[in-house]
């Protein structure tokens, strides 16, 4: 199946990966797992989970606006945490990014993400089109 690939440059992969693919004549996008990285690579509010949040759901919106779309379109958002009790203030970010209705969500908590300086990992399914 033919498929295109987006790209952000506000948020890219840091290894071999697609950031983000749509299948061609498809209104799917699956967007990579987001992490709190600027756009020069840096990690972005080490050891707060809070802008680390902010700057995952930040990434994720970039990538959505580069494929032509916005946070509203999102139908499902997988959040990945390193620990449990950083879960209130990944909810409150995440609330001030989605004041309405949020997307269909799942929240799962891993020993740790690819890099032990990264405390949160976003990814998302949207329908754009």
């Amino acid at each position: 199946m033919p498929y295109s690939t987006i790209t952000s440059a506000a948020a890219r992969p840091v290894a071999n990966y697609k950031m983000a693919t749509r299948m061609e004549g498809g209104h799917l996008l699956y967007i990579s797992g987001q992490v709190a990285w600027d756009a020069n690579g840096t990690i972005v509010g080490q050891g707060d989970i809070g802008a680390q949040a902010r700057q995952a759901f930040q990434n994720l919106r970039r990538v959505l606006q580069a494929a032509g779309g916005d946070l509203s379109q999102l139908l499902k958002i997988t959040t990945y945490i390193t620990k449990i009790e950083d879960f209130p203030a990944v909810a409150e970010v995440r609330s001030s990014v989605f004041p309405g209705e949020l997307p269909a969500s799942t929240l799962i908590v891993v020993k740790s993400l690819f890099h032990p300086d990264f405390l949160i990992e976003v990814e998302g399914v949207a329908a754009i089109g």
